[in-house]
């Protein structure tokens, strides 16, 4: 009877601790979805940061053709270090998107040995599914970074050009010389943070669709 009594027991053990195995894993896996969308929202968060300063960087490039601009020495310096406030931001984009995407890795290769580790049939398939499914919807978020920071990349080199050209011609004929290409690099500015604005747009979208609710 004892010995009866004790397999008994011995076998609610087990079932219990395969059942706290279990919660322990649905949890973790839950706590990974969650790290994966933290580190999605400081992704776009940097996006954002970056679209920020370019703002404020046009600012202050565009006080150099006010009429009433004095001291262009000073304004020219202060353009610069605004740019460089850009590409520091825009660096931030760059080791943000590395970041969610070796969380991204982490999720679906644990999801993936999971899934396999299901032995019926039928649950295995739809967890596979889901996976596949999941996968795709962050398709779109882990090129968001990449996507973004190669935006900045054209018009921060157009922008690096003008000021290059100021260099060693700072006077008013100079700067005047330059409206042109300042009004097309304004229009440049409108159509980038459209672009990026979109690009968050997109990846809150998608964020929002992997939230654990």
């Amino acid at each position: 009877m004892n010995h009866r009594r004790l397999l008994r027991g011995a076998a609610v053990l087990a079932a219990l601790a395969l059942a706290a195995t279990a919660g322990a894993q649905s949890d973790e896996g839950v706590k990974q979805v969650e790290r994966l969308v933290k580190a999605s929202g400081n992704t776009v968060k940097a996006i954002a940061d970056t679209k920020l300063q370019l703002t404020k960087t046009m600012d202050v490039y565009n006080s150099l053709f006010a009429q009433d601009a004095e001291n262009l020495r000073k304004i020219y310096n202060n353009i610069q270090k605004e740019m460089d406030n850009t590409e520091k931001r825009r660096a931030k984009i760059r080791e943000e998107s590395a970041k969610m995407n070796a969380e991204a890795d982490t999720l679906f290769k644990d999801w993936a040995n999971s899934a396999a580790a299901i032995e019926s049939p039928d649950l295995r398939k739809r967890s596979e599914d889901r996976l596949m499914a999941t996968k795709e919807k962050y398709a779109e978020i882990g090129t968001v970074g990449q996507t973004a920071a190669d935006l900045y990349g054209p018009f921060m080199k157009t922008m690096q050009d003008q000021i290059t050209y100021l260099g060693h011609d700072l006077n008013p004929a100079s700067v005047a010389s330059l409206k042109p290409d300042a009004a097309k690099l304004n229009e440049k500015a409108d159509k980038l943070v459209k672009s990026i604005d979109d690009t968050i747009a997109t990846a809150n979208k998608n964020i929002g669709a992997l939230q654990p609710r």
